[in-house]
């Protein structure tokens, strides 16, 4: 009786516990206007003079009506097409240019989305060195919330972006038809049977302008909106301001409810199969459905905690599953699991596992998968698995709390947007490391265990497959899938063995170098050499409190090996990789990593090798030891590489099912003459890999430590860091042969003139685009920089010219390389996508844009926002580590400070400096066309 009472007390305990309310975050002002619209406030220092913007509304796809279907979608992008204050075209700037004159770019800094769900938009990074810029983002907030003009010129003009985006879209990506074809299967007789945002071409195209306003007229209202401001402000005058701006907009007397519509149960498996000619691999997706929490019940310690122990959950099987893929022939290509939304719809939840399966063995895949998750339902986990878990989890929020003073404004306005938009709490850092602490300490096995035996079942399951439509491939009908997945989960699994796993990585040190001189070194870096010649160059900061970036690179690489040794450079990484380290195997590797953070990748390039990564400050002697053994006991297991091998064999099967590969094959191609290091890897090239030639290489590019310099950036204790040094890298052997990159064997864009045009079957109408301008360049910061400013101008012209003037095109890509290698050249790339009819409408005009700039110069307005956005992108850059690793690496190999004086160069660039770029760009008649248009057009 006494052990009853004391269980029920217990249980009472808990529940209270669980139903316990959650404590906001104090530091973000939230609110309602009278008129129904809500408000998120939040200052934030770290990006000093700038802030985010955003309007987040509760409305998407799934509220439009079949003669609206994509109008949600097409909304949006009518919201950066005139509004009330900012009209554009002759009369008042509108929202794109007016924004690129305060160094806010659209697409990087200005843009939205719309989903299912929900539709958000932002003005990001706004620099706020003025009152008047602060007024005008909320304007543009305002304007987007009630006062878009809709104007009949402005939305037929736009039918022609969004057919193009529909077509960038689909071109190459059969998993979005792939989708489309499973909607009305697996979500029959609801809502969302056909609900995705793109919507239906054929609307699109001619629906009349009043189905448009009715939509927004229906849904755009505040009391389904909030603002949410985060960034270097006053949280006081913000919401004043807000206040003021926002409460005039009316809400409407007669509103239409906002349905959160329902997703049905099944007591029979759904399975659908879908097949499409483009489909690379065979993906499963298996969903075991349940109800979701409401919005409404998420504000209590029992969701978090039910939110912890699915994470648990699904980093123990993630482990399981990655285990079994490490075999000499894994049963599948790969497999995860993990409790989430179902498929696309947030009204119900479900446990899923994703199977990318071999094609030989698709419903062994499949059995093997389904029974690890019936394995843990049966089983449960073990402790030394739960353990493991647990300290992934603390790891993580114990390190985000380190590291709260150095979270973007972007990252603290999603936790308000999914609050607004998901019913997601909305927690101080400190508040969610309490509470992870607490499930720490009192979540147990038992419970767990329990819990896993409710999140997998074998009931209201959906099975949807994605497959390529090829003779070759042998798939299982429905009913087998469902034959296999039901058997698998009715099977008896004997439980999962735990191995033991060590709890250091190396068992003896070699004695200590030493510290031969320190001397200040450039960009407040300090020039560390140690005992073996090594070169260390490293810089303490702030910027992120507990990270720490670390890389070690040499010249060399795969440019000392003879072109017989191509099908050793193609798996070298990977096969380095997935052997482990010293004594560990790759699982065991995982395993002892549990609750470290430390990133730890080896890597054989074109011309160079490295060892790169970060680390948290506790954990840099874990980061320290992994790289000494990656220099001086690399492992050899020759069933990963087997497995490997096979992986590898499998995924070569359909490889080049998507036009895309082809097309990007076909530049290589081009670009470098058929040059065999540049050739896609086939399965001819993998069978002749040598695993011992491949560690021979391996060892040799990581055998001569004097060849190597080191670049360390992070918040480290400067002490601790010398002895590292002195334990780690200053022990590893050094020969001192100085060797170089060898860039005859480096391949090399060919000089000349050419276009190549082919032709390719494809699903979805389309023409590839792309253009190589090559030129030699002076390998400076000076030419960079001219680089940079043309790329951008050049991308200015093309958005209004093929994409707002022609609907063209969803956009143009305008990209650069400037490299020194023996002979300093740029390689300026401009590429699109488009209708395959309109391929020479459009063509003249991309190659006309850049004429147009060498013979005339680019636009002044331009130029002055080019500079506008990148003196503020300079500012944010050099609060990151990142920025300063890449200034040192620059020059240290290439002797060039591209940080001197940036924001002077970018002041005084003139439009005769950008001129010139693009004059040398055409006088150098090194033009490559590769078009790749579809057969069917």
């Amino acid at each position: 009786m006494k052990k009853i009472l004391v269980s029920t007390c217990f249980a009472v305990v808990a529940l209270c516990s669980f139903a316990q309310p959650l404590k906001q975050d104090a530091t973000v002002r939230k609110g309602t206007l009278k008129n129904g619209m809500t408000y998120y406030i939040r200052h934030n220092a770290k990006e000093a003079g700038l802030a985010d913007f955003y309007i987040a509304q509760r409305v998407g796809s799934i509220l439009e009506e079949p003669r609206q279907r994509g109008l949600a979608h097409f909304l949006e992008h009518m919201a950066f097409n005139g509004t009330k204050n900012f009209p554009g075209k002759g009369k008042r700037l509108g929202i794109v240019p007016w924004c690129e004159t305060i160094g806010v770019k659209f697409g990087a800094n200005l843009n939205a989305y719309t989903s299912i769900d929900q539709t958000v938009y932002h003005i990001g990074s706004a620099p706020l060195k003025r009152e008047g810029i602060i007024d005008s983002c909320l304007l543009v907030l305002h304007d987007w919330s009630h006062y878009l003009l809709l104007e009949d010129a402005e939305i037929d003009k736009e039918r022609g972006v969004i057919h193009e985006e529909w077509r960038t879209r689909r071109a190459g990506r059969a998993v979005q038809r792939l989708m489309e074809q499973a909607m009305p299967k697996v979500y029959k007789g609801t809502k969302y049977e056909d609900c995705l945002p793109i919507g239906s071409m054929d609307i699109v195209d001619h629906f009349p302008y009043q189905d448009l306003r009715d939509y927004y007229q229906k849904w755009y209202r505040p009391d389904l909106q909030a603002i949410i401001v985060v960034g270097d402000i006053d949280v006081d005058k913000m919401e004043k301001k807000i206040k003021k701006v926002f409460s005039p907009i009316p809400l409407p007397k007669q509103r239409a409810e906002r349905v959160y519509y329902p997703v049905c149960d099944n007591d029979t498996m759904i399975v659908d199969i879908e097949k499409d000619p483009e489909q690379p691999i065979v993906l499963c997706h298996l969903y075991q459905k349940r109800d979701a929490t409401p919005d409404s019940e998420k504000n209590n310690v029992g969701y978090m905690r039910g939110g912890y122990v699915d994470a648990l959950i699904g980093s123990m099987l993630n482990d399981r599953l990655s285990e079994l893929r490490q075999q000499a022939n894994p049963p599948y290509q790969s497999a995860t699991a993990r409790a989430s939304s179902f498929f696309l719809s947030r009204t119900k939840d479900a446990f899923s596992m994703s199977i990318s399966c071999k094609q030989d063995n698709i419903l062994g895949g499949i059995i093997t998968a389904v029974g690890v998750a019936e394995q843990a339902r049966q089983h449960g986990f073990t402790q030394a698995e739960l353990e493991r878990a647990k300290k992934v989890k603390l790891n993580h929020d114990e390190r985000k709390a380190r590291e709260q003073g150095d979270r973007r404004n972007s990252k603290l306005v999603s936790e308000c947007v999914r609050n607004f938009l998901e019913g997601e709490p909305l927690l101080s850092v400190d508040y969610s490391l309490e509470l992870t602490r607490q499930f720490d300490r009192e979540v147990t096995l038992e419970e767990v265990n329990k819990a896993v035996r409710e999140l997998i079942t074998d009931r209201n399951q959906v099975f949807i497959m994605y497959a390529p439509d090829k003779a070759s491939v042998k798939l299982p009908t429905e009913a087998q899938v469902q034959e296999v997945v039901l058997a698998a989960q009715q099977l008896r699994y004997a439980p999962y063995e735990e191995k033991q796993v060590a709890d250091h990585f190396i068992s003896q040190l070699p004695t200590p170098g030493t510290i031969v001189s320190e001397k200040p070194y450039r960009h407040g870096f300090t020039e560390i050499t140690l005992s073996n010649g090594m070169k260390v160059y490293a810089r303490k900061t702030d910027f992120s409190a507990d990270a720490v970036s670390i890389r070690i690179k040499a010249d060399g690489g795969t440019s000392l090996y003879p072109d017989s040794d191509i099908p050793n450079f193609s798996l070298i990484n990977s096969a380095v990789e997935e052997a482990g380290v010293g004594n560990f195997d790759y699982s065991t590797l995982r395993k002892m990593l549990k609750g470290k953070s430390v990133r730890v990748s080896p890597s054989v390039g074109t011309k160079s090798q490295s060892i790169s990564g970060g680390t948290s400050v506790k954990d840099m002697q874990t980061w320290f030891e992994l790289a000494y053994l990656y220099f001086t006991q690399p492992r050899r297991d020759t069933v990963a590489f087997e497995g490997l091998l096979n992986r590898t064999r499998a995924f070569l099967t359909n490889r080049n099912a998507s036009p895309k590969v082809d097309y990007n094959d076909s530049i290589r191609a081009v670009l470098y003459n058929h040059h065999p290091r540049m050739k896609p890897v086939e399965q001819a090239t993998i069978e002749k890999a040598d695993y011992d030639r491949i560690l021979q290489i391996y060892k040799e590019r990581f055998s001569d430590a004097s060849n190597f310099q080191t670049v360390i950036i992070g918040n480290y204790d400067e002490q601790e860091l010398r002895r590292l040094l002195c334990q780690y890298l200053a022990v590893l052997p050094s020969t001192h042969r100085g060797e170089k990159t060898n860039y005859q064997n480096v391949p090399q864009v060919v000089d000349g003139q050419q276009t190549v045009k082919f032709r390719k079957q494809m699903a979805t109408p389309l023409a590839n685009v792309s253009v190589f301008y090559t030129a030699d360049v002076p390998f400076t910061a000076k030419s960079d920089l001219e680089l940079d400013f043309l790329k951008r101008c050049l991308s200015i012209a093309y958005t209004d010219s093929v994409r707002e003037e022609k609907g063209g095109t969803y956009g143009v890509s305008v990209e650069f390389e400037l490299a020194k290698d023996d002979r300093p050249n740029a390689t300026f790339r401009i590429s699109y996508n488009a209708d395959p009819q309109r391929y020479e409408e459009l063509n003249p005009i991309i190659y006309q844009q850049l004429k147009n700039i060498a013979l005339y110069g680019p636009v002044a307005s331009s130029m002055d926002k080019v500079k506008q956005y990148l003196t503020k992108q300079y500012q944010q850059f050099t609060i990151v580590n990142d920025y300063w690793s890449y200034v040192i690496w620059h020059e240290l190999e290439d002797g060039v400070d591209f940080d001197r004086d940036y924001c002077k160069m970018v002041e005084e660039m003139t439009a005769q400096d950008v001129q010139r770029m693009a004059r040398r760009l055409l006088n150098a008649k090194r033009c490559i066309e590769v078009t790749m248009l579809s057969e069917n057009n």
